[in-house]
This record gives C-alpha cells, structure tokens and sequence, in this order.
C-alpha cells in the first residue's frame, strides 16, 4: 500500500471533497500529471476535464469533472476550480 496525502478539492460555494488519497492525476496546461506523497512542492494552472483520485486503501478511483483553475501541492494538495461534479465512469 503506497503513503497518502490529504486532498481538497474547494469551489467559491463549498468544499467538493476532501480526504487521503494516494494519487490524484490532473491535466495541467502542460498534459496529464499525477501527484503522489510527497512530491515537490508544484503551483500549476489546470484545463477543464477529468479529475482522477484514488482514496487510499481502495483500488477503485473516483472521476470528478472540473472547470479548470490550479492545483497547489505542498505537502497536502488543494484544487481551486470554479465549478466541480463527480462523474460516473464504466469499468469494462
């Protein structure tokens, strides 16, 4: 089982998530990334789309679709966006 790290997810209206994750992958202006415990410290602005976090000690990740905004790791991760809602996905 890898470390876990705590992740919020906050918009203007309320706090969409927060809880220990052991990744979480975003697509930054740059492409994809994914951030594990402890990582670098990293301020990056992110593109509209899927937001990928796996809690820790599942094996199953949650999808969540953001509108954009930035991500701010240090030591804990936190995502600003304006607007956020999980997303259904079908494993196959």
């Amino acid at each position: 089982m890898g470390s876990s790290f705590a992740l919020e997810i906050l918009t203007p209206e309320k706090r969409f998530y927060s809880g220990e994750v052991e990744i979480v992958i975003a697509r930054t202006h740059s492409g994809e990334e994914g951030f594990l415990a402890n990582h670098i410290w990293a301020c990056k602005l992110l593109d509209s789309g899927l937001i990928r976090l796996r809690e820790s000690g599942s094996k199953e990740e949650k999808h969540a679709e953001i509108s954009g905004g930035f991500i701010d790791v240090h030591g804990d991760v936190f995502i600003f966006t304006d607007s956020a809602e999980w997303v259904q996905t079908t494993q196959g």
